[in-house]
């Protein structure tokens, strides 16, 4: 007979200001949530079936692979490292995801979401992503499928390469490792010269092109540095740690980018200055990004406003119609109440101007019945009666 599972050994509630760590060996494989949780750094370090983070703000939150999904739903200000087959964003805003995902991330009803590759590792992580039955080469981080994309305001874009950054959980007595089993692109300070596709491919077969996605410039500019940034990487940036990738081949390493301006300047002729300038337009999307969040803000705060205004008009029209319904009743109940007694002075007075009755009377009198009351003449008298009016 198996024991029984703790409950709470499987979520973090209503957790602040904590730093909470599930290690390695302690979900093995089974489901997570993360709820209502602010301003705390988590550490799922092992693989799960599936793992929903709700309700939370401000929070870091790195997650190892899931052989499911991972939902994000109802959350703000979160930066999270999520593997998962599925990845999917839901009525949140201001999200940072780090991911790895086979299948194309999903948005809905979310704005301000920025992603970038999967930059999370701890001990056995490679051993979890078999477990879990991910292959770390199939990665379309980027092929963001929006189902409820803006128009006027892009939902999502790239973070850029200068604000990317790899994690480590290391723990006693585990081997410390330095390996990040999924690639990461040179564009963002790795070795994978895989192409950066931006944008849902099932997206744009139905009929969405991605300037409407990501809005045109968003699209111009991230291409271009997707293009442009993998040449300037292999011309005119220096390679760190360059002898000890050839040691240890068994590692995957990645580069880090310095630029050399040094180099620039005393091979300026040589030098491709159109590459140079990728990185300032990556900057006016970070700033188009910011202006749009306020923008998004500003607009959800008048939405906020007019739900307001529209449900106070609805609780005003819910009284209004409770107290017509008060008064109806009251009024109803009134006019009913005098229709009764009108016709009860109605019968009464029928009843006293008819001489048939008086014989009732006259029947169920004490003094015919030797001072005593006859139930069975007073019944078969009005019994009588009633035949005599039906005739």
């Amino acid at each position: 007979m198996k024991a029984k599972l703790n409950r709470e050994d499987y979520q973090f509630r209503k957790k602040t200001g904590q730093e909470l760590i599930k290690y390695p060996g302690q979900l093995n494989g089974l489901d997570f949530v993360i709820s209502n949780c602010e301003d705390c750094t988590i550490y799922i370090c092992d693989h799960a079936a599936q793992i929903f983070v709700d309700l939370s703000k401000n929070c870091k939150i790195y997650i190892g692979p899931v052989e499911g999904s991972i939902f994000v739903r109802k959350c703000e200000n979160i930066e999270i490292s999520a593997a998962s087959s599925q990845f999917r964003v839901s009525n949140s805003n201001n999200i940072q995801c780090y991911v790895y995902t086979p299948s194309d991330p999903a948005l809905e009803k979310s704005a301000g979401i920025v992603f970038a590759p999967y930059n999370f590792t701890y001990p056995g992580i490679s051993d979890d992503f078999e477990k879990a039955k991910l292959d770390p080469a199939n990665n379309k981080w980027s092929e963001v499928y929006d189902f409820t994309p803006n128009n006027e305001i892009s939902n999502w874009t790239l973070l850029h390469p200068t604000q990317f950054h790899l994690v480590s959980k290391q723990f006693e007595g585990l081997e410390e490792l330095k390996q990040y089993p999924v690639a990461i692109p040179i564009t963002y300070g790795g070795s994978c010269t895989k192409k950066i596709i931006l944008g849902s491919a099932d997206q744009r077969a139905n009929g969405l092109e991605l300037d409407f996605l990501m809005g045109k410039e968003n699209v111009k500019n991230q291409q271009l540095l997707s293009d442009e940034n993998q040449v300037y990487m292999e011309t005119q940036l220096k390679t760190i740690n360059k002898d000890k990738s050839q040691e240890q081949n068994n590692i995957v390493q990645y580069e880090e980018f310095v630029f050399d301006s040094e180099s620039v300047k005393s091979t300026e002729a040589q030098v491709n200055m159109q590459s140079l300038n990728t990185f300032n337009a990556f900057d006016e999307i970070v700033l188009d990004n910011q202006l749009n969040k306020q923008n998004t803000n500003t607009q959800l705060s008048q939405q906020m406003q007019r739900d307001e205004a529209e449900r106070k008009l609805k609780e005003q029209k819910r009284k209004q119609a409770q107290e017509y319904l008060k008064n109806f009743m009251s009024d109803f109940t009134e006019q009913t109440n005098l229709r009764k007694t009108q016709n009860r002075a109605i019968v009464r007075e029928k009843v006293q101007n008819q001489q048939g009755w008086k014989t009732v009377v006259t029947n169920i009198d004490l003094k015919d019945n030797g001072g005593e009351k006859d139930v069975s003449k007073m019944a078969q008298a009005i019994k009588n009666k009633l035949m005599d009016e039906l005739k």
